[in-house]
């Protein structure tokens, strides 16, 4: 799918802004895409005076922002209007799991252009969430109005109905960052035991992961979207 995109002029310097407020996903995903060889650097915020502060300072070639900012005012549109007051027409892809309104619903003529929208999922393609920044820079974005299906939020619902209590309870401190040393500590139960509950966990929250998918990721991921991002509150 990326094609030349891959080696587009400047490709090697893009600098991303990250906004997300949860901070295991915002920690996993600004790691991966510091990982990709089209990625120079990404500048991550948890709030939306961060990012603005971010762009206002100049340097950022793209912002990923998600639609729910938590508890703060704005939401991802209304965050990305106020970014492109200080960098115009600033390319943004739009990256969460909730449905995206139509774009003529939510933003005026003048600043639909390089404005992108994509589905969080429990399977994180980075390459492929790279190539869509590189074309909504280029002027190709792509925008998904459709919600998610019924089906696949129940088969997230099922998979977490499916966790026993201690995996609900081990996925719930996996999802604020906590690596399986430490997760130990916090249950009482040696490092290997949490280990082997991990491993029983990512099975049942992605049980078809294809090759080379972050299963920590891609689990946390499906944890969080199945329990409605809540995090270790939802054991």
């Amino acid at each position: 799918m990326s094609g030349d995109l891959d080696h587009a002029p400047g490709a090697a310097t893009l600098r991303l802004l990250y906004v997300e407020d949860d901070p295991a996903l915002r920690s996993l995903l600004a790691q991966r895409l510091e990982e990709h060889e089209a990625v120079a650097g990404v500048v991550v915020a948890a709030d939306p005076a961060a990012a603005v502060a971010a762009v206002a300072g100049g340097g950022i070639d793209a912002a990923l922002l998600d639609l729910a900012l938590g508890d703060w005012q704005l939401n991802g549109f209304e965050l990305g209007l106020a970014l492109r007051t200080h960098a115009k027409l600033l390319p943004i892809v739009m990256f969460s799991q909730h449905p995206a309104a139509r774009i003529e619903d939510v933003l005026p003529v003048e600043e639909r252009h390089h404005w992108s929208y994509v589905r969080k999922h429990g399977q994180i393609d980075v390459g492929e969430l790279v190539v869509t920044v590189q074309r909504t820079r280029l002027g190709v974005p792509q925008f998904e109005a459709e919600a998610a299906g019924a089906g696949e939020a129940s088969a997230a619902a099922s998979a977490l109905q499916r966790l026993s209590p201690r995996q609900r309870e081990i996925m719930a401190l996996a999802a604020t960052g906590l690596d399986a040393r430490a997760i130990a500590d916090q249950v009482h139960l040696t490092h290997v035991s949490v280990r082997r509950e991990l491993s029983r966990a990512y099975k049942i929250l992605v049980p078809a992961a294809g090759a080379g998918t972050d299963l920590r990721t891609a689990a946390v991921l499906e944890y969080l979207r199945a329990s409605g991002g809540t995090g270790p509150g939802a054991r």
